[in-house]
């Protein structure tokens, strides 16, 4: 469904917003045509501690229902520091993940995932990162498209999340 973008507001979600992720998580596995690598599985759990300062989960709405969400998450020193892949990245604690962008389907086709990803960066830059980084799967181009319109470049393909082979993007900022 086409919208008018200056319709869609966009604000930070909290913890209690968890269920309505998954919700969003499983619709988007429903429409990934049977491919079930195209996203990470992310569980209560995994998305609970992208709910601290300085991540930021951001929801995007249309008429009072959110459409797309996005998450930067801030990994610190743990594995899931995608800049520990990176042979450019001088300082990995100034690096942040663009971890997970859903756009429900019929909103699909709006430019929603690249906004979000835009808003996200900006959120980086006023908390001091320098690098973003992201991973996507091969079988997913819109994706891939849309970090590459936001000025990211592909760095390596990887082996991530249990075996899953994945395409490592990053920018400096």
């Amino acid at each position: 469904m086409k919208i008018n973008l200056n319709s869609v507001y966009y604000k930070p979600l909290q913890k209690d917003s968890i269920p309505t992720l998954l919700e969003m998580q499983e619709e988007a596995f429903e429409h990934a045509n049977g491919n079930s690598d195209f996203l990470r599985r992310n569980t209560y759990e995994t998305l609970e501690v992208c709910f601290y300062h300085p991540s930021l989960v951001l929801g995007a709405f249309y008429e009072e229902k959110m459409i797309a969400f996005g998450i930067l998450y801030v990994a610190g020193n743990t594995k899931e520091n995608l800049a520990l892949d990176l042979d450019e990245c001088e300082d990995v604690t100034k690096n942040a993940n663009v971890k997970l962008t859903i756009v429900r389907p019929d909103f699909r086709g709006n430019g929603l995932q690249a906004e979000l990803i835009t808003k996200l960066e900006e959120h980086a830059k006023k908390e001091g990162f320098t690098w973003l980084t992201s991973t996507v799967s091969p079988a997913n181009p819109w994706s891939m498209h849309n970090l590459l319109k936001c000025g990211f470049t592909q760095s390596k393909v990887l082996e991530k999340y249990g075996g899953l082979k994945r395409m490592l993007f990053s920018k400096k900022i």
